[in-house]
């Protein structure tokens, strides 16, 4: 049990850093569209792309921040059937949740790096005022999908040995 505790919160320390990435990003994006307003209204000069790189920084912002969301315990959770249940079925169904979350999200990923490998492949490019690839972004989606099913994945494991998430401690409290 210690030596799962220990790699979640090793994996949590790495999601941490996603997290982190993905709100400098956010931070840009705020940044970019200020200028961006700034510079349209006021010297009636728009920044070039603004557009294309705000739509480019959306799945990073989103998909670079969902499993650190998964391991805080901050996705939305129904528990209308579940409550009445003793607490070993309860711990059953939200392993088996889990297991079908790493499974879902696992098959995702697979979708997502198909994607983003035939983008990289025939050169993909962001049609726009500016042109880039986008296959990196595709990638992102990829790598977000990715860390989210192990982080799943490692929840189900953590919870099958008698490991409480948070959302559980949360749900105790209400």
């Amino acid at each position: 049990m210690q030596t799962i505790a220990r790699l979640r919160q090793v994996y949590g320390r790495f999601l941490s850093l996603c997290g982190l990435i993905a709100g400098v990003i956010t931070f840009a994006v705020m940044c970019l569209v200020v200028v961006n307003a700034l510079m349209r209204y006021g010297l009636n000069q728009p920044l070039k792309g603004t557009l294309e790189l705000t739509e480019a920084a959306l799945p990073l912002m989103i998909f670079l921040s969902l499993a650190l969301t998964q391991f805080a315990g901050g996705h939305i959770k129904v528990v209308l059937l579940t409550q009445h249940l003793a607490p070993g079925g309860q711990r059953a169904l939200r392993v088996i949740a889990m297991l079908m979350g790493a499974g879902l999200f696992g098959w995702a990923a697979y979708a997502g790096w198909l994607m983003a490998e035939k983008s990289y492949r025939i050169g993909e490019l962001e049609r726009g005022s500016i042109r880039f690839p986008i296959w990196p972004i595709k990638g992102a989606v990829f790598f977000g999908l990715l860390i989210l099913s192990i982080q799943f994945l490692i929840d189900a494991i953590f919870c099958a040995l008698g490991g409480t998430l948070p959302d559980e401690e949360a749900e105790a409290i209400e």
